[in-house]
């Protein structure tokens, strides 16, 4: 019995739908964790308060005066004024709120005071966090945030392949979002971090296992589509968190608002069902033939005679124990191709983490909201799933993602060539560039799925994911070139790094249509033998 001849017979239906209405609601919390630092531990515009000058009701302060200019000294770089430090006093004793009254010579310190632009609460003014000599502990969140991904992307994939992918799935999701709730209660900056530290490598593998899980339910010939509408539901998660920081602007309620609901995601051991290429794999054919008998009965199918002793087309394990992490590496290593294919898509995701959080910091300066800043990079993604689905259906894999690569390289160096006062031009090819690499980063999921065997897929795909890591860690720093080298360098750096992964990419194997491969040697033979009939399902 093949796995994907009867899902043949079963169709695409009722159960389907529910299937990415489910899945997709858990794509769109997998990006709450990822960005609610970016508003919790954000940094705030503030200036010092100048008795005298300043109002004594803290309501009736605004952040730049018409008398700022003579009392605090600005930023050069920015244009803004610096956060703590003002203009001495001349003579000291002085109340006025006149040019005479103070020397712009001589700064001093504030610590009594600020003025912000906007009321926000963050941990920033929670935990006393002010002040640019400080700036690098709300940084700091960040670079935790990306280290916990780092480890708990690879973590949440041997989980998946050794206990399945709905098991990683719902316990990631529910754990995060306690462990995120409690973070919401933290009493000093330290157990803030710790907490953003286990909440990271946590939720980090709910996007991937649910991916995987997601992927493995469907027929090749409907991948391209069912992919493009669960990743749509992807940055719709980051523009809800957007939407209720911009309403409660409280860092405590931001993490509860929105990660209360994801304890209800408790409910998917009952609603979803296991991938049924992995419960082969485990040797539980009966469990396999009950998935497929509640398919066709949710979409009204009939179902050819199956036995719960029958068993699929899938690899028999000898050794119970052949899924633990050890045996897939030896596995790897004892093949070349996909020892070769794994350093080559490692690769691959590096530029395309490096690119596309690189555009993402860099865009920050859109709209003087950061709220709406913010919403607008996430909401260019949506047309980029759905540009996804054309692209993939009319180009093959490896060509659609190196086509993506250089037109989001071309656009970047392209941007450094248009001069500053053309706003509108420059604003266009940068979203072009953004958008180009969101859909390649649409694409490499899928073809990083197809091109590696069922026992390990979870696991490279998590492999491949956290190496990725290592360019969105890099993403920041790659920002700061131009502050040694020219504004030009660091979209000119954003540019080569993507015409370089167009070249890696069309080394990879072909996998469009292609029945997934459950075993090694069939993981080997894609790119050789992908056109023989038996290889292709609906092609």
């Amino acid at each position: 019995m093949n796995i994907d001849s009867v899902l043949v017979t079963v169709g695409m239906g009722r159960y389907q739908f529910a299937g990415c209405a489910l899945f997709g609601l858990m794509i769109m919390y997998s990006n709450v964790s990822p960005v609610t630092y970016v508003f919790t531990a954000g940094d705030l515009k503030y200036r010092c308060m100048v008795p005298g000058c300043d109002s004594p009701d803290p309501a009736e302060r605004t952040y730049d005066p018409e008398w700022l200019r003579f009392t605090t000294p600005y930023r050069e770089e920015t244009g803004l004024p610096r956060k703590c430090q003002r203009y001495s006093r001349n003579p000291a004793n002085s109340s006025l709120c006149a040019p005479g009254d103070f020397d712009g010579n001589e700064i001093e310190l504030c610590h009594e005071g600020w003025v912000f632009e906007d009321i926000e609460n963050t941990i920033g003014t929670e935990f006393g966090l002010m002040c640019e000599e400080k700036k690098w502990k709300l940084s700091m969140v960040g670079t935790v945030n990306n280290f916990g991904q780092f480890i708990g992307i690879p973590v949440s994939g041997i989980i998946a392949d050794k206990f399945g992918r709905k098991f990683a799935m719902v316990f990631c999701a529910v754990t995060s979002a306690i462990l995120s709730i409690i973070q919401s209660f933290s009493v000093s900056y330290q157990m803030f971090l710790v907490l953003e530290l286990l909440t990271s490598i946590v939720s980090s593998g709910v996007y991937t296992v649910t991916f995987v899980l997601a992927m493995e339910l469907v027929l090749p010939n409907h991948r391209v589509l069912y992919y493009s509408i669960l990743e749509c539901f992807y940055p719709i998660g980051a523009i809800l968190v957007a939407f209720i920081a911009s309403i409660v602007k409280d860092w405590r309620l931001l993490l509860q608002i929105s990660n209360i609901p994801g304890l209800l995601f408790l409910s998917y051991f009952w609603l979803t069902e296991e991938s049924m290429r992995w419960l082969e794999m485990q040797g539980k054919h009966d469990r396999v033939v009950d998935v497929l008998k509640r398919i066709a009965g949710i979409n009204k199918k009939s179902l050819p005679a199956l036995h719960p002793d029958a068993q699929t087309e899938t690899t028999n394990y000898d050794d119970d124990n052949d899924a633990k992490y050890v045996n897939i590496l030896k596995d790897v290593i004892g093949s070349p191709t996909i020892l070769f294919r794994l350093i080559r898509c490692s690769l691959v995701w590096i530029a395309i983490t490096l690119v596309y959080y690189g555009l993402s910091i860099c865009a920050t300066d859109i709209a003087g909201d950061k709220y709406l800043n913010f919403s607008l990079v996430s909401f260019v993604e949506i047309p980029a799933c759905l540009l996804n689905w054309l692209i993939m259906e009319r180009m093959s894999r490896k060509m659609s993602l190196s086509c993506m690569f250089i037109l989001s390289g071309f656009t970047s160096v392209l941007y450094n060539l248009v001069p500053d006062s053309f706003l509108l031009i420059k604003l266009s090819i940068f979203l072009i560039s953004k958008l180009a690499i969101s859909v390649a980063f649409c694409v490499v999921y899928l073809l990083t799925v197809e091109i590696f065997p069922t026992r390990m897929r979870a696991t490279l795909l998590s492999v491949c994911s956290m190496i990725g890591r290592v360019g969105s860690m890099l993403a920041p720093q790659a920002t700061l070139l131009a502050e040694y080298f020219g504004s030009h360098v660091t979209m000119l750096v954003f540019g080569v790094t993507a015409l370089v992964a167009a070249a890696i990419t069309m080394t990879l194997p072909e996998s469009k249509n292609i029945k997934l491969p459950d075993t090694v040697v069939e993981a080997e033979r894609i790119g050789i033998d992908r056109l023989l009939p038996e290889n292709i399902v609906n092609s």
